[in-house]
């Protein structure tokens, strides 16, 4: 989808990426995380699998493995963290 939006094939995208520290899937990933990280902050009274699905997340399963992964802790535990500093 991005390619095409782009105006580019899927091969020349990635190549883009190549000489990046991070490849495209990497790079959306990360800023999905990101997103997800402020939505937690910024809206307590969403649910976390409404958040994650609003960042382009379709598994709920999946997004808590990829935020553990990148974030040593669940998004319920992020969120709680956030809420205790205020």
């Amino acid at each position: 989808m991005v390619a095409d939006l782009l105006g580019v094939s899927v091969r020349h995208l990635h190549m883009l990426f190549e000489m990046a520290e991070k490849s495209f899937s990497q790079t959306v990933t990360d800023e999905r995380l990101k997103q997800s990280r402020r939505l937690l902050r910024e809206a307590p009274e969403r649910l976390i699998a409404e958040i994650a699905a609003s960042c382009g997340f379709e598994s709920l399963a999946t997004y808590y493995r990829v935020f553990n992964a990148a974030y040593g802790m669940a998004p319920g535990d992020f969120r709680a963290e956030g809420t205790d500093r205020r």
